[in-house]
């Protein structure tokens, strides 16, 4: 578990490089308007919409070691080119696009690719409990990235902190490629067989099972296998809440409100520390409560949280208090909604399998992200920055529902904990 979280440190880093620098280069170095700057942010969710049954499929045909290190390789490789590229004064917008689209593929591998890693790699059993540690990482670098890009970008050219992520994305490579083999189990999951379609194997090895076994995890099969469907719905509906709040919450605090630019950016401060509660205080959630409930609580603090920023445009004082309050409230109960059903996936779908899976799973939970976000910045013009926050609060009690009609339910069991 030591060297995943390694690599997360370094993946997670070298995203929020990425995510920060690629919109200041492309406003800055050869600004591009606000239609291009939307589909360069757009660029690394469309492999999720229109290419996750391929990437599915690549992750399961490679193994998801092979996977996890060809994305790494393929960002450290196209971030090396973008460096390159800006340093010698040879960057286009086109270039930049397919820059961009190439740094999303590798993360749609490696992202995939490490769904179906963690839990051969630590257990079932375990699966929950690293994913909290990997959020925990996660919202540590939410708040050192940002801050170390900032610090470099006093001192020197983009492309050097650039170099930030590449050596990151490398760090996370260098990490995964020293597993030991030896580390990874593939052993199967106890399941409902009332839920498995495929017939069992007479064969232990992966590559025994049928081909219609192999490729029986679509997204009809997700949205139809009680438990897993109404978590995988409850966090789609989330992250469209969380898609459209994004975008109101700044141009409300900024233009509604007449907050500093410098304050706004300490919000994201708030969300990492939130973010930090929520991992940690998922552990005693998930002892204490069945999935389905856990679930439940957490998406409906989410809701309730999304509530107190637009409750500020009443507040007669302490306005950037109040809304800096409820990010951090919101990032914890997403944080913790998130790690809740985490270890689903593993519990319910063989290990050779899981490519294919979790590629439908994220076309469902990340392919809405970037349809969320175009539909609620067109909310925001045909009404107003508030408005847009109340309806995203509105969608995230929506997410309740799919979480409530399974409150008394948890998955399976393990079978067998790899030792």
């Amino acid at each position: 578990m030591r060297r995943i979280l390694i690599a997360t440190l370094g993946e997670s880093t070298g995203d929020d490089a990425i995510r920060t620098l690629l919109p200041l280069i492309a406003v800055t170095t050869l600004s591009v308007g606000g239609g291009l700057l939307g589909l360069l942010n757009a660029l690394p969710f469309l492999w999720y919409l229109f290419a996750h049954r391929q990437i599915g499929a690549s992750v399961d045909a490679l193994g998801h070691r092979r996977a996890v290190m060809l994305g790494n390789s393929l960002r450290v490789l196209t971030v090396s080119v973008l460096i390159l590229l800006l340093a010698t004064g040879q960057l286009s917008v086109l270039v930049l696009l397919l820059l961009a689209a190439a740094i999303g593929l590798g993360d749609a591998l490696f992202t995939t690719g490490h769904s179906a890693m963690v839990p051969a790699v630590v257990g079932r059993d375990r699966t929950a409990d690293c994913y909290r540690r990997i959020e925990t990482v996660s919202a540590v670098t939410r708040v050192s990235s940002p801050a170390a890009v900032s610090a470099l970008l006093r001192l020197a050219a983009p492309a050097i902190a650039l170099g930030l992520a590449a050596i990151a994305y490398l760090l996370s490579l260098v990490t995964l490629a020293t597993l030991p083999r030896s580390a990874v189990h593939d052993a199967p999951p106890t399941a409902n067989p009332e839920t498995m379609d495929a017939p069992p194997s007479d064969s232990a090895t992966p590559t025994a099972a049928p081909a219609a076994s192999r490729s029986a995890w679509t997204v009809r099969r997700v949205l139809t296998t009680y438990g897993l469907a109404h978590l995988t719905l409850a966090t789609s509906l989330l992250n469209a809440a969380a898609m459209v709040s994004g975008t109101a919450l700044v141009l409300f605090a900024l233009e509604t409100l007449g907050l500093s630019v410098s304050t706004v950016a300490l919000f994201t401060a708030a969300g990492a520390f939130g973010a930090l509660l929520g991992a940690i205080g998922s552990a005693p959630l998930l002892r204490r409560l069945a999935t389905g409930s856990a679930k439940l609580l957490t998406t409906g603090g989410v809701a309730l949280s999304s509530l107190v920023a637009p409750a500020a445009l009443l507040a007669p004082a302490g306005q950037a208090v109040l809304i800096g309050a409820g990010e951090l409230m919101v990032a914890a109960c997403a944080t913790a909604s998130m790690i809740v059903g985490s270890d689903v996936p593993a519990r319910l779908i063989p290990q050779q399998q899981l490519g294919r899976a979790f590629a439908a799973i994220r076309l469902l939970t990340i392919g809405v992200m970037p349809v969320a976000s175009v539909l609620g910045g067109l909310l925001i013009a045909a009404t107003s920055p508030a408005a847009a926050l109340l309806v995203a609060a509105a969608i995230a009690a929506l997410a309740c529902l799919p979480a409530t009609w399974i409150r008394h339910w948890s998955p399976p069991a393990a079978a067998e904990e790899p030792g």
